[in-house]
């Protein structure tokens, strides 16, 4: 098998929600961020694997961890924090992103990262008084 056929399986298989937590661990090991971090949204993988992927060289994987829901929200507190402002962009920009977290963020030195999370939250609320009235 080629080595670029082998890379587009591991790809594929890092993102089944359902591939076995064992191989899951095994591919977060990668070389290829790409499949590192298609494991970091992964929420078949174990909390151990994906803690290890909070200190990711990559700011892409950790961006992907923002977008796992299995990931207890207190770590998404250590990404709000990131070095990297496109990580914290990333988070200031998910509706799925907590309040709390948010408020965070719309603080951040950065202006991008603040001025996005002020903008998540209002369509938070927005979206609220539209569920509130319907």
């Amino acid at each position: 098998m080629s080595t670029n056929n082998q890379k587009m399986i591991e790809y594929l298989v890092a993102g089944n929600p359902d591939a076995p937590a064992s191989l899951l661990d095994v591919l977060s090991h990668s070389q290829e961020s790409p499949i590192r971090a298609r494991v970091a949204e992964n929420s078949g993988a174990r909390l151990s694997t994906l803690l290890r992927l909070m200190n990711d060289a990559d700011a892409e994987v950790r961006l992907s961890l923002a977008h796992n829901r299995m990931l207890p929200s207190m770590f998404l507190t250590q990404l709000a924090v990131d070095p990297n402002p496109d990580v914290r962009y990333g988070l200031a920009e998910s509706l799925a992103t907590p309040e709390s977290i948010l408020a965070v963020l719309a603080n951040d030195d950065n202006p991008y990262v603040s001025h996005r999370a002020a903008q998540t939250r209002e369509r938070l609320v927005s979206s609220r008084s539209i569920a509130a009235v319907a």
